[in-house]
Order: C-alpha cells, then structure tokens, then sequence
C-alpha cells in the first residue's frame, strides 16, 4: 500500500486531472467513487483483483450512460483511477481478461456442481476473486453484472439476485452483506434509469 490520501487530497487529484465541470447528475456518481476509491486504497488488504476491476468499469460504464460529451468519460475513468493511485491499465486488463475467462459459458444454468461444464465455470469463478483481499461493494457489483452481461442476459432482476447470491456463497463472501449490497445496486440502477428516461423526456419537450 502507498502512501495514504485524504479524501480531500484524492477530491483534488481527481480535479487536477480533470478540470472541466461536470453536470450535476453525474456529479454526485463521481463523488461517490472518489470517496469510495480512496477508503479501499487506504485499506492495507486490497487490491485490485479480476471482480473488482469488472465491477468497477461495469458500474462506472452504467451510470454514466447518457453522459455528454461522451468523449471526456474515458478521461473521467482515468482521472478517478489517479485520484486513488489505482492503475487504470491494470483495471482494464483485469476486465479483459475475465471476458476471455468465461468465454464459452454462455448461460448460467452451467452453473451446476453436478455437470463437469459446471464444475469447470465453478473453477473459473473462484480465480476471479482473491479470499484475502478487503471486500468491497464493487465485488458484489462486479459478481451481479457478471451474470446480467456475461453469462446470462436473459434474467430478470430477483433471478440474477439469486444467481448472484450463489456465486458470492462459492467465493465464502457473507450472503446479508451481498444481499444488500445488491438491493442498493437495483436500486441505483433504477434511479439512473428514471433520470434518463426524464433527460429523454425533457429533450423531446425541447424539440
């Protein structure tokens, strides 16, 4: 672990970084990463394992949809990976790598410790998250969008709850702390989906 950082002090790296205003929907989205960012960092067990960096760059790529210019959000990414000393080609390669991981298994009902196809995804899963490294909401974040983008695009919200429930349980992660973690995730999706549907509304009224 470097050296550690204020908020204040990651709040002002991030700015120095990316100098430019931002619109008050998305301000706050930000803010909450650069906080969050800089807690984790600051925790001597963390690191930047295959769940989180998926997490991370899954999350940040929803609720900054709509962003304008779009442009700026590869630069917005960047300037938050600074602001916590995280390296941001790390995160991308992490990301990366765990699409290439799960190629292959393209539905969750592989996920069946009685199917050796089951048993193999089980496998890959566990390499996915280090037991040792300090949890964060990312991780949940990462493990739900996992099942929503990558392995089975068809479920609805309460089964890719569950499906993600069983995936935290394979990785020895505490199933009430997951689950809420989850209902505040679906619930912030939820918000950035009504305050895009608003922009929209407000758009066409401008026409």
């Amino acid at each position: 672990m470097g050296e550690r950082k204020t908020i204040s002090e990651s709040k002002g790296i991030f700015h120095k970084e990316f100098p430019y205003v931002i619109p008050s929907i998305y301000r706050k989205v930000i803010d909450e990463y650069i906080v969050e960012l800089n807690l984790l960092k600051n925790q001597k067990n963390f690191k930047e394992d295959y769940l989180f960096s998926y997490g991370l760059v899954k999350s940040y790529e929803i609720f900054t949809q709509g962003y304008q210019p779009k442009a700026f959000l590869n630069n917005i990414f960047i300037s938050l990976c600074k602001s916590a000393d995280i390296e941001v080609e790390n995160i991308t390669r992490n990301t990366e790598q765990i699409k290439i991981m799960l190629k292959g298994f393209d539905n969750f009902k592989s996920f069946n410790d009685s199917l050796e196809e089951g048993k193999a995804l089980a496998l890959e899963i566990n390499k996915l998250y280090d037991k040792k490294n300090y949890y964060s909401r990312i991780h949940t974040i990462g493990i739900y969008e996992l099942i929503r983008s990558e392995l089975d695009t068809k479920l609805d919200k309460k089964e890719c709850r569950e499906k993600s429930l069983i995936i935290a349980n394979k990785l020895g992660l505490k199933k009430e702390r997951v689950d809420k973690d989850i209902a505040l995730y679906q619930n912030n999706l939820q918000k950035i989906n009504d305050a895009m549907e608003l922009l929209k509304a407000i758009a066409n009224n401008n026409k």
